[in-house]
């Protein structure tokens, strides 16, 4: 039976949606970039042609599809090419997220406990965070996010020809954002056999639905595809022992207390509904099936071949998680027993929200401080040492607000010949212990030190 979303649900789902929204705008810059994000914005110039946007994709981004470094190019296009502008890109993806996955718990159990789903997911530390950070992963969360909502749509009796068509659409664009999110296509698969065999036959029309998908997504990515698997080890492979620590749920939920009672609640939920997984009137089995694979795929990759497991790329695990939670809650009968898991995971998720948010620990270089202190000083000569990585460095820096630092020369270390002047020194370096030193200074004299997270600025002045 259908449920009316009263006015006041409405106003509550926007609220929560403005909650979300507003906590990822909060501190959209509260770090600089790191590396990673250094990779993209460095690819994603805008003044390059396509040929050598693909050409510095694969010089430093290679691992990655080029999807999204080409939809941050166009960003720039649009809104201009700075750092401080290009983290509203994913804001804007991960906004769009906490819509769609209010709208598969609404999808599938048509009550107002789809706002308790929408609540976990816009309070959720883990997806705001990732939606702050210039990487593909808000844009992987959202493309999930209207995969499953489509593929959930066409498990109906009436299937409309849009909703195929936006399917095999989202579907193509979920895998071509990141190769992970090919474990949605294969609990899709599983999980329509599984109703095909159980219940009827009306499923059978599926299977042609995945055949186009395949064979799309083969065509636009089989370069790709094929490159990735003849590596024989990965630059992540050591990571393979996180995923023993509570299924990586502590990094999901900001810390082992969080994470280990995530995890012991979904497991608990699970076991006490146990029964109701194998009736045909919801598609429960199908969240526990992207859940189980997307460990068990990843896991099994690395016995055949490589370690290649992060816990960000499968970031889509947060839908079946919070999806799960709300369903198998709205199934008990107790309703004491209702209300404490309710009361109690709100309280836990909001607490953790309001530690994480209010106080929130910088984890990225600080670029900006360490050039607003130079910009203080004066010196505006400022020579950089990034090790290999200084021609990605040195794009950012150059482009990180022109101008409050336009007065600021910056010249890279191996093109710096004039000693006989005042200068600053920066270097960067993920090594706490790293050493900021040049070498051959002969007519200079330290006379000033700024240390910063990963960044450190030493001032020269002729002797």
């Amino acid at each position: 039976m259908n449920h009316k979303i009263y006015f006041g649900d409405k106003i509550f789902f926007f609220f929560l949606l403005f909650l979300g929204i507003f906590t990822i705008f909060y501190q959209i810059n509260f770090e600089d970039l790191w590396l990673d994000e250094v990779s993209s914005f460095w690819i994603a110039d805008p003044n390059l042609s396509y040929p050598e946007t693909i050409a510095r994709h694969n010089e430093t981004d290679y691992h990655n599809p080029v999807l999204f470094n080409l939809v941050l190019k166009y960003f720039f296009k649009i809104f201009g090419y700075t750092p401080d502008i290009a983290r509203y890109l994913t804001l804007f993806f991960g906004s769009l997220s906490f819509i769609f996955i209010g709208l598969i718990s609404y999808q599938e159990k048509k009550n107002n406990y789809f706002l308790l789903t929408t609540f976990l997911a816009c309070v959720s530390i883990y997806i705001i965070k990732y939606s702050q950070e210039l990487r593909p992963y808000s844009l992987l969360l959202l493309t999930s996010s209207l995969n499953i909502f489509f593929y959930l749509r066409l498990l109906k009796e009436d299937k409309k020809i849009v909703d195929i068509i936006l399917f095999i659409i989202f579907s193509v664009i979920n895998y071509s954002v990141n190769p992970f999110s090919l474990i949605i296509f294969f609990s899709q698969i599983t999980y329509t056999f599984y109703r095909y065999l159980l219940f009827s036959n009306k499923y059978k029309n599926f299977s042609i639905f995945y055949l186009i998908i395949l064979i799309i997504y083969l065509f636009l990515n089989y370069k790709y595809i094929s490159y990735q698997i003849s590596f024989d080890n990965y630059m992540l492979s050591h990571d393979i022992k996180n995923v023993f620590d509570g299924f990586y749920f502590p990094r999901f939920f900001g810390s082992k207390i969080m994470g280990y009672f995530y995890l012991i609640l979904l497991m608990f939920l699970i076991i006490k509904s146990s029964k109701i997984f194998l009736l045909r009137e919801n598609n429960y089995m199908f969240f526990l099936i992207l859940i189980f694979f997307s460990y068990l795929l990843p896991l099994g990759y690395a016995i055949i071949r490589t370690p290649v497991f992060h816990d960000r790329y499968i970031i889509f695990i947060l839908i079946p998680i919070f999806a799960l939670i709300t369903f198998l809650i709205s199934e008990i009968h107790n309703k004491k027993l209702k209300i404490f898991l309710i009361s109690f995971l709100t309280i836990m998720t909001l607490s953790n929200h309001y530690i994480e948010i209010f106080k929130r620990i910088n984890t990225k270089p600080e670029f900006k401080k360490t050039l607003n202190y130079i910009n203080d000083s004066n010196t505006n000569v400022v020579v950089f040492d990034f090790g290999g990585n200084s021609f990605l460095f040195s794009n950012y820096i150059k482009n990180m607000n022109n101008q409050k630092f336009s007065k600021l020369i910056f010249v890279e270390k191996n093109d710096f010949k004039n000693q006989n002047t005042d200068f600053w020194f920066i270097c960067y370096s993920t090594d706490p212990n790293f050493k900021c030193v040049p070498k051959n200074i002969k007519n200079n004299k330290l006379i000033d030190t700024k240390k910063n997270l990963h960044v450190e600025a030493k001032l020269y002045l002729v002797d």
